[in-house]
């Protein structure tokens, strides 16, 4: 209660903080830039853990934290219940690598207030800054076409994650080895170790209850259905 109310009383005051949590220093120097175009008095914080995240947030009362879902200290959506149990009024922005289709949903059901990819055009991120620092809701085309298809069909709380035990890297290799590359290739994608790929590869079996790659795609696809998911609807 104390943190929403020092929230709340922050906001009416007109300042803009903002936090950036990522632990590569081009996607902070770029977001700032973007985020000082809108904002150019703006006060930018950085944070390339997320435990420095959550310690900079305990110092200070912020307007936006934008955070990437795959950083030292924190690679799930428990980041967002860590934040939400102690600034439940404070506005979430994912900037992330990892594919929207896959990921969206699940961070929009934990807390979040919008979810983008870092390719995504710079514009399109001001926007989501925009919007979200405003207490809006954003997400892409897609995503919303994807959410509101969710939704309309009752399958939020059965179908839209399908797969909540697996953690956001199991996800991503899952997908990665569902559409057919090598753990070789995956390494080179990824930049981690072919023991770490070793390792999330036998968990996501076991999680999966499957015994090779071949089952694996046939699950993943069952998944991508149950999303109601469809590749020519995003490319409208």
């Amino acid at each position: 209660m104390k943190n929403t109310l020092m929230y709340l009383c922050y906001k009416r005051m007109g300042v803009i903080r903002v936090i950036i949590a990522d632990d590569h220093g081009i996607v902070r120097l770029g977001t700032a830039m973007l985020v000082r175009e809108i904002y150019p008095l703006a006060e930018i914080c950085e944070a390339t853990t997320f435990i420095s995240a959550l310690q900079q947030l305990e110092k200070k009362q912020f307007s936006l934290i934008i955070l990437d879902i795959n950083m030292p200290g924190g690679d799930n959506v428990q980041m967002i219940e860590n934040i939400r149990v102690r600034y439940q009024d404070l506005p979430i922005l994912i900037l992330s690598s990892y594919d929207e289709s896959i990921y969206a949903a699940r961070y929009f059901k934990a807390g979040v207030n919008g979810y983008l990819q870092k390719e995504t055009d710079p514009r399109e991120i001001k926007k989501a800054i925009q919007k979200v620092i405003h207490g809006e809701m954003y997400a892409s085309e897609a995503v919303h076409r994807q959410l509101l298809r969710s939704l309309a069909s009752s399958r939020w709380n059965k179908k839209q994650d399908r797969f909540p035990e697996l953690s956001d890297r199991e996800l991503e290799i899952m997908r990665l080895l569902a559409s057919g590359l090598s753990s070789t290739e995956i390494k080179q994608q990824l930049n981690i170790q072919l023991s770490t790929i070793s390792t999330h590869k036998a968990r996501i079996f076991e999680k999966m209850q499957v015994t090779n790659v071949v089952q694996l795609a046939e699950k993943f696809k069952e998944m991508e259905k149950g999303r109601g998911l469809n590749p020519a609807d995003d490319g409208e």
